[in-house]
């Protein structure tokens, strides 16, 4: 048995597991953060998704245009087909490369280089490469608009008991989570946390 298969996290993950399966409609994010959503999102948001879901439907019918960005081949189609099946006038849905090799050079990684500067509401972040999503989104959210990191205990430094985290051990983040740390010193910051997988929204002033 795994050492995180404490009998807190043996409850905290059949309380998830039961959530999820009882609300097949809600994005794979813990309560806390899809609360959070629901007061965040309005009809008048334009924002982006890396890494799309069952989240990419629920994520449309709160605001006024999704980008969602995938790139998956095989998962982009299976979300396209449930897209088409709900007939979505207000998402675009993309499939873009990935290179794992060099991936700042890769059509997915340089996807929201198309965005203009503060032009976002919301940047969801729930896919791979997501320490360059995160340095990039950074200058296109608005003034009141947020980050949202999904997974967050696994890249960003922070006191959590969800497994696989990095906890609060700086030495285990590359340069450019170091940057972006820096760089939202001062933005409004919440974390989510349910004892299997957290969250963080990050909120610019």
């Amino acid at each position: 048995m795994k050492k995180h298969w404490s009998p807190r996290y043996i409850i905290n993950r059949t309380k998830n597991y039961l959530f999820e399966k009882n609300n097949p409609h809600l994005p794979w994010v813990n309560r806390e953060a899809i609360n959070i959503f629901e007061n965040l999102l309005n009809k008048k948001d334009v924002g982006v998704e890396f890494g799309s879901g069952r989240s990419t439907i629920w994520f449309s019918k709160k605001v006024k245009h999704l980008t969602s960005i995938e790139d998956d081949k095989n998962w982009y189609s299976k979300i396209k087909g449930k897209l088409e099946e709900k007939r979505l006038e207000n998402v675009s849905f993309l499939f873009k490369e990935s290179n794992n090799s060099n991936p700042n050079d890769s059509d997915y990684c340089k996807s929201i280089d198309s965005f203009e500067d503060q032009s976002l509401d919301f940047v969801i972040i729930d896919g791979n490469h997501r320490d360059i999503f995160a340095l990039k989104s950074l200058k296109k959210i608005k003034k009141g608009g947020f980050i949202y990191l999904d997974d967050a205990n696994r890249y960003y430094p922070f006191k959590t008991t969800s497994p696989y985290s990095i906890g609060e051990d700086l030495s285990k983040i590359n340069d450019s989570w170091k940057i972006f740390i820096s760089e939202v010193n001062d933005w409004r910051k919440i974390i989510t946390k349910d004892g299997v997988s957290d969250g963080i929204f990050f909120i610019k002033n």
